[in-house]
C-alpha cells in the first residue's frame, strides 16, 4: 500500500508543482511517510488515507478544488498522538510548513489549512464569508473522513476495534464513556453527513452502526 500510496503522491506533486525535482518529491515523501507507519496507529494510517482516496477519487469531479482537498487528505492525520487534543491543529501548520516550503500559493495553504482544522470531529461546514473554501468542498470532505461509519459491520466493527488500541492506555471504562459521548454528539446532529452523495450513501447505515455501540 505504501508504493502505491508513494506513487499517487508523487504524480500529485509533479502535476501541480513541477518546479520541482525528483529528488525533492521523494524527500517529501520521505518525510511524510514514517508518520502515518507509527507504531501506536491502528486506524489513522495509511490504510486510512487510502480508503479516503478512494471515496475522493468518486467525486473529484464534482469538486471547486480538487487539488486543495486531496492535499488536506494527505496531511489530515499526519500528527496523531491520542494523549493530546491538538493534532488536527498541528497537522494544520505541519500542512502550511510543507506547502510553503515548495511554493505553494498562499491561498492554497490557506485552503487546506482550513479544511485539516474542520476535521476537528464533529464539525461542520463553515458558513463564514471570509472561508477560502466553498461548502461544497467542505461538506465532501468531510464526509469522506468519516465514511468508516456507514461502512458494513464487520468493517464498522473493526473501526471500533482500532480505535479502541489507539486508546490502550485509557481504562477502558473510562473510553467507553469518552467513546459513547462523541457518537452521541453524531446522532445528535440532524445529518451526520453534509453531501447529498453521501448522505446518500451512509447515512442510515451510519446511525445504525453508531446505535449499536451505545446499546446497553
Amino acid at each position: 500500500m505504501s508504493e502505491q500510496l508513494g506513487l499517487r503522491w508523487q504524480a500529485l506533486w509533479q502535476q501541480h508543482f513541477a518546479h520541482l525535482t525528483e529528488a525533492e518529491v521523494q524527500q517529501s515523501w520521505a518525510c511524510l511517510l514514517p508518520h502515518y507507519q507509527q507504531t501506536h496507529r491502528y486506524y489513522h494510517d495509511l490504510r486510512h488515507i487510502d480508503a479516503c482516496f478512494t471515496w475522493f477519487d468518486q467525486v473529484q469531479a464534482t469538486l471547486d478544488n480538487p487539488l486543495a482537498v486531496a492535499l488536506a487528505i494527505w496531511f489530515h492525520d499526519v500528527i496523531y498522538d491520542v494523549r493530546r487534543s491538538d493534532n488536527e491543529e498541528k497537522s494544520a501548520q505541519y500542512a502550511v510548513t510543507a506547502l510553503t516550503k515548495v511554493a505553494a500559493s498562499t491561498m492554497l495553504v490557506q485552503q487546506v489549512y482550513e479544511l485539516i482544522l474542520l476535521t476537528q470531529h464533529p464539525s461542520k461546514p463553515s458558513q463564514r464569508l471570509e472561508t477560502l473554501v466553498t461548502s461544497h468542498d467542505q461538506a465532501l470532505f468531510l464526509d469522506i473522513d468519516l465514511t468508516i461509519l456507514g461502512q458494513r459491520d464487520a468493517i464498522y466493527a473493526n473501526y471500533e476495534k482500532a480505535i479502541r488500541a489507539e486508546y490502550q492506555h485509557v481504562p477502558l471504562w473510562l473510553y467507553k464513556l469518552g467513546r459513547k459521548r462523541l457518537l452521541k454528539q453524531f446522532l445528535g446532529q440532524s445529518k451526520i453527513y453534509y453531501s447529498d452523495y453521501f448522505t446518500e450513501k451512509f447515512e442510515n447505515k451510519a446511525r445504525v452502526n453508531i446505535q449499536s455501540v451505545l446499546k446497553p
